[in-house]
């Protein structure tokens, strides 16, 4: 799964899903915004900027 969204998440607990990732869109905006002043002060950024997903598992 992916996306960590409730029908995902019941998947799991109901063991018909091993895992699902949930994307962090708070890490995501901070980058964001990170990344904006750095190319407003003109400083070169990555074409690419990773953030990393919460792997859920029944764990």
């Amino acid at each position: 799964g992916f996306g960590g969204t409730a029908d995902g998440l019941k998947a799991i607990q109901d063991g018909t899903l091993a895992a699902t990732v949930a994307q962090q869109p708070d890490q995501m905006g901070q980058i964001a915004v990170e990344t904006a002043i750095k190319i407003a002060k003109g400083e070169k950024v990555d074409n690419k900027i990773a953030v990393p997903l919460k792997l859920m598992t029944k764990d």
